[in-house]
């Protein structure tokens, strides 16, 4: 019996053709799904049960499937099982407390509520539907969606994700975030052995993942740089979150098609004329836009320029380990982060404990952080560290990155960039970084110590070959955006058969051993 429930079904990922192609090569027996759009619902609907995720993540759910009565209670084994993520699920949820589409008010005890309504909801669907296998398309960050990941933990449900590579455009699949992917590290330990004796240059490389690589091994930080920081990231990360306000940006983005087919002519005018009532119904929506979004730019522009305030330039020969603050909310820092460390103060404060008196810590904000979920209480808080620097926000994070000792984050980008200056990275996150060759994971005091320990015995080295061999390995791994209905269908498929052929083997072995 195979009951699978997918997380996120919407038309722009885990689409309706995916499911039709699981369907028929995977052989489900019932079907359930959180869908992402309420707009998709009737889509879906025919394929089987769902939920619409703007009332999972609230927590809303109709009497009949909270009612006691019907379903089955909490008991002190689920309830201390689940103790341990609660914190960090009502952080999650936070996410929803400024977001366009749906809100959730931002009083704990309404987070309370939420997260209980979902641990009882989830618990039951899980236990009542069967639920045999579950798929969540992408690290699970949304409060519901990390409930159900863990509650599959407790109740031994097999559990497949994808995520985001920092291949830009490639997704890998996982199992659990926070164990190393053993598929990738085989890969990896793999090529390491069929290129030991090959140069660098004939290590082959495909497509946009050759173009990448070749940017991040020019050590040239314009080249460098991600493609969203090409662009000022704080408006582009306002854009993201809260949609375009600008009439002009929203005119150009319906036309944008027609014009790049017919140009200036008389048949991109009819076209204009055909399309102004979708402009107009863009008018109020835009309006809204602005008003939501007005108040978060004023308190985040407040934040960043108290921020500066409190921030000094580096101090020329000064021995530091750079830590860039990662943007939250993101899966990147909560879950990721481990626990409650997506409080970056807590790796901060570890750090500051490991240090010899004479090294400073360098800390810089990220430049597209908003007001949620900083303070400049918070900021108050970072920089009374003992050994803490605020780094100036126009200072090159390259420049931080090739003149420290160490760089350490959670998860973040620039513990991957810092290897190609052949820095070491202090990962006290979990992600696919943690497996590149000059990175330590580390979580507490000791550890730190002891990384930096082997940090200063170690002369800094090239080890840009090993950086190519492991973009090689998750590229072999990962599948492209573009071809996602492929590359999911392929990887919900192996998930399910997998499984089949694991309970295929076991009942084989039982036999054996019945019939001895």
């Amino acid at each position: 019996m195979v009951n699978l429930l997918l997380c996120l079904a919407v038309e722009g990922g885990l689409s309706s053709r995916v499911i039709e192609n699981i369907r028929k090569a995977a052989g489900v027996d019932e079907l359930y799904m959180v869908v992402g759009k309420s707009e998709e619902l009737p889509i879906f609907e025919t394929y089987g049960e769902c939920i619409l995720r703007e009332n999972a993540a609230r927590g809303i759910y109709d009497e009949r499937q909270l009612n006691p009565e019907d379903n089955i209670p909490l008991e002190d084994d689920i309830i201390q099982y689940m103790n341990q993520y609660s914190m960090e699920i009502m952080h999650q949820q936070r996410r929803f407390e400024l977001y366009p589409d749906f809100q959730i008010e931002s009083d704990w005890n309404n987070h309370y509520t939420v997260y209980m309504h979902n641990l009882f909801f989830w618990y039951n669907y899980l236990k009542q539907k069967y639920i045999t296998h579950v798929f969540i398309s992408a690290i699970p960050h949304e409060g519901y969606d990390c409930i159900i990941y863990y509650l599959c933990k407790y109740l031994n449900i097999s559990v497949q994700l994808v995520h985001s590579c920092f291949i830009p455009y490639r997704r890998y699949p996982l199992n659990d975030f926070k164990v190393d992917e053993p598929t990738l590290k085989a890969e990896y330990g793999r090529l390491l052995k069929q290129y030991e004796h090959t140069n660098i240059e004939e290590i082959p490389l495909e497509g946009k993942t050759a173009e990448v690589f070749k940017r991040w091994s020019s050590l040239q930080p314009d080249q460098m740089k991600p493609w969203y920081m090409r662009v000022d990231p704080f408006i582009r990360r306002l854009r993201q979150r809260f949609y375009e306000t600008n009439l002009i940006r929203i005119w150009k983005g319906i036309l944008g098609e027609a014009y790049a087919e017919h140009g200036v002519s008389s048949a991109f005018f009819k076209i204009s004329i055909q399309k102004t009532p979708q402009l107009l119904r863009m008018i109020p929506i835009a309006w809204r836009r602005w008003r939501f979004v007005r108040p978060v730019k004023k308190l985040s522009v407040k934040f960043r320029e108290y921020y500066q305030s409190l921030a000094v330039e580096p101090v020329h020969g000064e021995q530091y380990i750079y830590f860039p603050l990662q943007y939250q909310p993101e899966a990147t820092s909560n879950p990721m982060g481990g626990g409650m460390y997506a409080d970056q103060t807590i790796p901060l404060n570890i750090l500051s404990k490991s240090l010899p008196a004479d090294m400073k810590i360098y800390v810089k904000t990220h430049p597209e952080q908003l007001s949620l979920m900083r303070t400049q209480d918070y900021y108050d808080e970072i920089a009374r560290i003992p050994k803490v620097r605020l780094m100036k926000i126009e200072t090159s994070t390259y420049e931080l990155m090739k003149n420290a000792v160490a760089v350490a984050s959670l998860t973040g980008t620039a513990l991957w960039e810092c290897q190609f200056f052949g820095v070491s990275a202090l990962a006290f996150g979990y992600s696919v970084k943690n497996l590149a060759p000059l990175t330590y994971h580390v979580r507490t005091v000791e550890e730190c110590k002891e990384a930096l320990r082997k940090i200063a015995l170690m002369p800094r080295k090239d080890v840009i070959k090993e950086l190519k061999i492991y973009t090689k390995a998750l590229h072999n791994v990962s599948f492209e955006v573009q071809d996602m209905e492929k590359g999911l269908t392929r990887v919900i498929t192996e998930f399910i058969g997998k499984d089949r052929a694991s309970a295929f083997d076991e009942r084989t072995d039982n036999e054996k051993e019945n019939g001895r």
